[in-house]
């Protein structure tokens, strides 16, 4: 009959898990569109020039600026009279108490001297090579082995009682499954007779994607795409982020005890580096302002900043490097951009990568740009329970690990710091005293994706960016089934950019 629905594929809803990795679609190479596209795609809307900061990792005065003055003085091996005036001078400018300087620099030292650096520096690593962190991935990284989180073989760790074994089943964990073609065929029938396009659309990508699309809505996913990322009017909010963005898994309290730290581990790793000679220098010819820069790559960070409400780094470019977007761990924290990224890239692609970097500058993840492997997160995440709780039972060898990092990092934290740990500390152990960091740090990685492919606007660009890495397919399938929610369409609508 002319004009008739063509009625879904009923073999496709048979398939199992198997036969639908065999169906997707093959990835293309996007071309560069830059510079073709009408008007700047990383042009920032006057709407969002003075959004609000959402959660960025907060550096205060210690952080930036009495720390390289110490470690400058400490180069030496002893701090002159000369260069303790010096000190006293800039404390005295900073408005630093004599208290909190001599905690500070009793903690810098530790760092510098003690075993305290090797919760936060590899030993295992090549000293000329930056290591690999929990955060990295491709292209931001030049590691090459990356954490993989596909089994989830470590059980809940935090904090269990001396006298109790960890046990394993021996079972893998359930990971996560695609949604079943009948339960996506019938969102988008509910989402046709709505009108509800915007949800239409994104449910029928994610049926392109699988190959299971009906010619209707292939046709109707080819009509209503658009070249490019997305132009948002608005920025995330923290309600945004919190409760739409962030992965499900990403238990909230972890996250919070990770922020509230997350500055003063900073200031324990760059110390433990300068003492080491492996603290990453950038070179300030290479400096780019991400406002004025012609520089795509440059652009589309300030650009992916503004749009997640996150402070826009400082941003380095260095050609000769093969990389991509890269977290630098110094201070303050900055973004260099590699051969990877500044040239070869469409701007949809560009807008993923960055918004996925950027995920990472969040307080509450930035502790994961930090340490190689969730052991070393562990150890940081017991010192600060000790912080908060320092009669909480551990065992002897894990509270004496906790005991020295935590020493390191209390004189850095403020205290209002101190007390908001408490408070979630004490959260933290009312509810059962439990967490696994695996999990954590993986639904960590499921939120960077999201974030990126909140900005790039098409699942096909972010399944592309992920198609080579180890564990792509489980990401594509996180990055499918957050598409067809409702949590993208209301993030789509809060940033101004739904369809309809």
């Amino acid at each position: 009959m002319a004009g008739a629905r063509q009625a879904p594929d009923l073999a496709a809803f048979r398939l199992g898990y198997s036969q639908v990795t065999r169906r997707r679609r093959a990835p293309f190479k996007a071309p560069d569109d830059t510079q073709t596209l009408t008007g700047s795609p990383f042009e920032i809307a006057p709407s969002m020039a003075d959004g609000e900061d959402t959660g960025s990792v907060r550096l205060g005065p210690f952080e930036r600026l009495y720390e390289s003055l110490f470690a400058e003085a400490l180069e030496g091996g002893e701090i002159s009279a000369q260069e303790r005036e010096r000190l006293n001078l800039a404390a005295k400018a900073l408005g630093l108490d004599a208290d909190r300087v001599a905690g500070l620099e009793a903690a810098l030292l530790d760092a510098w001297e003690s075993d305290a650096a090797e919760t936060l520096v590899d030993r295992r690593s090549r000293p000329h090579a930056d290591p690999g962190t929990l955060a990295d991935r491709w292209p931001s990284s030049r590691a090459p082995s990356m954490p993989s989180f596909d089994e989830d073989d470590e059980p809940p760790t935090l904090a269990r009682p001396k006298d109790e074994k960890p046990t394993r089943s021996g079972k893998r964990s359930e990971l996560p499954r695609e949604l079943p073609f009948r339960e996506l065929h019938s969102r988008y029938e509910t989402a046709s007779r709505g009108a509800a396009i915007d949800d239409q659309w994104r449910i029928a990508e994610v049926l392109v994607q699988r190959g299971a699309a009906t010619r209707e809505q292939r046709a109707f996913w080819d009509k209503h795409r658009r070249p490019g990322p997305i132009r948002p009017t608005r920025p995330l909010s923290a309600e945004d982020w919190t409760g739409l963005l962030m992965h499900p898994d990403e238990d909230r309290t972890t996250g919070e005890v990770f922020g509230v730290i997350a500055s003063a581990a900073l200031v324990g790793r760059v110390s433990a580096m300068r003492r080491d000679g492996t603290l990453p220098k950038l070179e300030t010819d290479g400096y780019q302002n991400p406002l004025t820069s012609t520089i795509s790559a440059v652009r589309a960070i300030a650009w992916a900043a503004a749009t997640l409400g996150i402070r826009t780094p400082p941003t380095f470019v260095d050609p000769a490097l093969e990389v991509g977007f890269e977290i630098v761990a110094i201070v303050p924290p900055s973004t260099r951009i590699g051969a990877r990224v500044l040239s070869g890239l469409g701007s949809a692609q560009l807008a993923f990568h960055c918004g996925r970097h950027l995920a990472w500058y969040r307080e509450e993840h930035f502790v994961c740009t930090l340490v190689p492997s969730v052991a070393y997160l562990e150890t940081i995440f017991y010192a600060a329970l000790l912080l908060g709780a320092p009669s909480l039972s551990l065992p002897d060898d894990v509270r004496e690990r906790a005991r020295v990092f935590s020493q390191a990092i209390v004189p850095c934290l403020e205290p209002k710091q101190l007390e908001r740990l408490r408070r979630l500390v004490a959260r933290f152990l009312a509810r059962g005293g439990r967490t696994n960091l695996k999990r954590w740090a993986r639904s960590a990685e499921w939120t960077a994706c999201r974030t990126g492919l909140l900005l790039c606007g098409e699942l096909a660009t972010a399944a592309d960016a992920l198609a080579n890495e180890p564990g792509a397919e489980t990401r594509i399938t996180q990055l499918e089934t957050f598409w067809a929610s409702e949590e993208a369409g209301h993030l789509r609508r809060r940033l101004g950019v739904a369809l309809g």
